[in-house]
């Protein structure tokens, strides 16, 4: 029974040892478990902040763009109505200058006719002339000398206006001229202008062109689905501005989830860490047990010739064992629980201390029987037997050596034995009930 008792100890002892280190690995683990778990909340919150950095550049270029492709705008409508003046100043500088060359091409052809009709008469008057006569002058050429004379007069005047009129045409012309030469400088001036505004109006075209595919870049970056390409560029800058406010919503929403991700994680470690304190401190418990139990295992083997106080041992021990199983296997149960099991080990201790006891009595029943000489090991044997032979001795034997002194005691003895002899009858006839019980259940 020692031996087996002791096998049973050892396997106890290393099972315990076993759990002892399936307890450590599982702390373990679970502190590898709480790391991964706080590597990864860091790593959340790093892509939150990258993600909200992002977030916020991207709404600053877009604002940016914003305030670029207004100012473009501006700058474009300015361009635009200085095109449509410079046009409109060139066709009319066009219009007067040919008018100003039909008005010189009139002049210069009335200057041509005047110089003719004066050619003319100065060759008729240069034909009358060197028809003289010396000697005789006709009546008629005398009496038209004076109408001669004053065609001439006439003639005169008309050739002073002519050459008036001349002059006047000629500075008219001078002046036309000037005109024309500053409506070719302004024509030029203007057409350099407008080449400038063309090649600006190519470089708002090309920056345009730029931004477009900036913002088909952009919109790729933000995943913008349904983009159509024949919307125009302000549709296109509301569109993405709508996708960038969603986004920061979604990144709002996406930062309340993380936070409370890393709130649920964090609460989760520090159970975690609870947990692994309390098994630690389980595991500390238990070793100070085990030690406890090999400490007893020692002091048990030293005292190994005193049989019953080694088999109330075994029990107590057995019980602890069982109070040690089952607090092994309920390590997450709640302390309702454990208060059940501290109940349930106190009433099995009060048990073994019966049990104890119902041992004392059998030993005690054996130790009379053997005294009064029956057979110890015959369990059929009534207790009632017993206790009657023991009165029968123990009145003979008073009756012989006390009868002059104490002629009474044996009936007083009787009267105040059998009530106890009968508690003990009962005790002893519970002992071998509880010890049958106790074997059976050993069985």
């Amino acid at each position: 029974l020692k031996k087996t008792f002791n096998n049973y100890l050892c396997n106890e002892k290393e099972r315990l040892k076993m759990r002892v280190a399936v307890l450590e690995e599982s702390v373990k683990s679970s502190e590898v478990e709480c790391k991964a778990s706080r590597e990864t909340v860091l790593r959340l919150v790093a892509e939150l902040d990258q993600e909200r950095r992002k977030a916020a550049s991207s709404v600053a270029a877009l604002d940016s763009l914003k305030v670029v492709y207004t100012q473009l705008k501006r700058v474009k409508q300015t361009l635009t109505e200085r095109l449509e003046a410079s046009k409109r100043v060139i066709e009319a500088a066009r219009r007067e200058s040919h008018c100003l060359e039909n008005q010189v091409e009139e002049l210069e052809r009335r200057i041509q006719e005047a110089e003719s009709k004066l050619q003319a008469f100065l060759e008729t008057l240069v034909g009358l002339l060197e028809k003289r006569c010396e000697d005789v002058i006709l009546p008629t050429e005398r009496d038209s000398l004076p109408e001669v004379e004053m065609r001439l007069c006439c003639v005169s005047e008309k050739l002073n206006e002519q050459t008036e009129l001349h002059h006047i045409a000629q500075q008219r012309a001078q002046l036309a001229e000037q005109q024309v030469q500053d409506l070719r400088g302004r024509l030029q001036c203007l057409e350099a202008e407008l080449l400038t505004a063309d090649m600006h109006c190519d470089r708002l075209q090309h920056s345009k062109q730029d931004y477009e595919e900036f913002l088909e870049q952009l919109s790729k970056t933000m995943k913008v689905e349904d983009f159509d390409i024949d919307l125009d560029f302000e549709m296109k800058l509301k569109f993405i501005l709508s996708r960038a406010e969603q986004l920061v919503r979604q990144e709002g929403t996406a930062l309340v989830e993380s936070k409370s991700l890393t709130y649920s994680l964090q609460r989760k470690l520090k159970s975690q860490k609870e947990q692994i304190e309390s098994k630690g401190l389980h595991i500390q418990l238990l070793r100070k047990k085990v030690s406890e139990l090999e400490e007893e295992k020692k002091t048990r083997s030293a005292l190994a010739a005193e049989q019953n106080d080694a088999q109330l041992q075994a029990a107590r021990l057995q019980k602890k064992l069982e109070c040690l199983q089952s607090e092994l296997k309920a390590t997450k149960l709640s302390n309702t629980e454990l208060k059940a099991q501290l109940s349930h080990t106190s009433e099995l201790k009060v048990e073994g201390r019966r049990v104890s006891f119902f041992f004392q009595l059998v030993d005690f029943r054996m130790l009379v029987s053997q005294t009064l000489g029956l057979d110890a090991t015959a369990l059929a044997l009534p207790n009632y037997e017993i206790i009657k032979l023991l009165e029968t001795l123990l009145h003979g034997h008073c009756h012989r050596h006390h009868l002059h002194h104490h002629a009474n005691i044996p009936r007083h003895y009787s009267t105040h034995q059998r009530p106890h002899l009968q508690q003990v009858q009962e005790l002893s006839d519970g002992s071998n009930l509880d010890v049958t019980t106790c074997r059976s259940h050993e069985t």
